[in-house]
């Protein structure tokens, strides 16, 4: 029996010895840096124990200088003032198959409106105002009312940023609003810097691959295993398959437990086809993380100061 428990030990210590050896020893050059991703195009910081009770980002801004609204044509402009690499959009389908940008299921917290997005007809959403309901002092001030913000359509977008990649975060869950955006991607002639990212559900996935392998699709289920399975498996320097030609979302504070973070993991990763970004989202960026981007890591936030510091940096270099 003694025996047996030093056989078992030794060979237990010599994987251990050669996961470390192959993690640290056999890792790639990296081969690009970082993204900066502008969240929902942009917008203010969020409060998300607030968001939590209200179920209503538009009634859970912290107060700031930031002077638009998410998801608009005016939050994405001024986010590529800033220098953001990529631009993240919410998109849902209207009642007449046409791609807004919107995040709310319906129009009834951020607008003067009311009623689900995909059952209103896209005439009808561009007399909204979509900075309506925005407010950082529970509902004493509007600061973005009447100001213009309104609700375009996701072609909008792509003409207007030519030179910038997209994340397209499909909020409806049914084969009609798939399809509607698949439509669309295959008949748009994009620009050879659009690159595009299809962000949907595990069914979303499933389908936009069977019509078409070549879109990049990603799924949160996706993202999450993948998580799950590198912290289990990364020290060894193997790379999970959930992990493979997909893209991985860690949030800021859990970066730490990921083996290789930045550079190693990011390096690993891109190896696999696969690209790895701090998932920041509406709130603020520590500006030590403008570093990581260099070492591969991207960032998704609406920060636009950290962005600009990011900016500078790639200016330095």
């Amino acid at each position: 029996m003694k025996k047996i428990i030093i056989t078992l030990s030794l060979l237990i210590l010599l994987i251990v010895i050669a996961g470390i050896s192959n993690a640290y020893l056999f890792v790639p050059s990296l081969k690009r840096e970082g993204e900066v991703v502008a969240y929902r195009a942009g917008g203010g910081s969020v409060n998300y124990s607030k968001l939590n009770e209200t179920g209503c980002t538009a009634k859970s801004l912290l107060d700031s200088e930031v002077g638009t609204v998410e998801n608009t044509l005016e939050a994405a402009s001024a986010s590529v003032q800033a220098g953001t690499d990529v631009i993240h959009l919410n998109v849902h389908r209207t009642l007449d198959d046409q791609l807004v940008v919107f995040h709310d299921w319906t129009l009834d917290c951020a607008t003067n409106a009311s009623g689900q997005i995909n059952k209103t007809l896209f005439r009808d959403l561009q007399k909204v105002d979509a900075g309506f309901g925005y407010t950082f002092d529970d509902g004493a001030t509007f600061p973005f009312r009447g100001l213009g913000f309104r609700i375009s359509k996701l072609d909008e977008f792509v003409n207007q940023f030519p030179e910038h990649e997209f994340w397209l975060n499909l909020k409806g869950n049914d084969e009609h609003s798939f399809d509607v955006l698949y439509r669309y991607l295959a008949s748009k002639p994009f620009t050879p810097a659009q690159d595009i990212l299809v962000i949907t559900s595990s069914k979303g996935v499933n389908w936009f691959r069977k019509a078409d392998s070549l879109i990049p699709v990603v799924s949160v289920d996706g993202v999450r295993n993948c998580g799950f399975d590198y912290l289990l498996l990364g020290w060894t320097g193997i790379v999970p398959e959930p992990c493979k030609n997909t893209t991985l979302l860690i949030p800021p504070s859990k970066a730490k437990y990921f083996w290789g973070y930045p550079k190693r993991l990011a390096a690993r990763l891109q190896e696999h086809g696969t690209e790895v970004y701090l998932w920041s989202k509406h709130k603020p960026v520590d500006e030590r993380f403008a570093n990581v981007v260099a070492e591969g890591v991207g960032v998704v936030t609406s920060d636009n100061g950290f962005m600009s510091k990011v900016k500078a940096n790639k200016s330095v270099n």
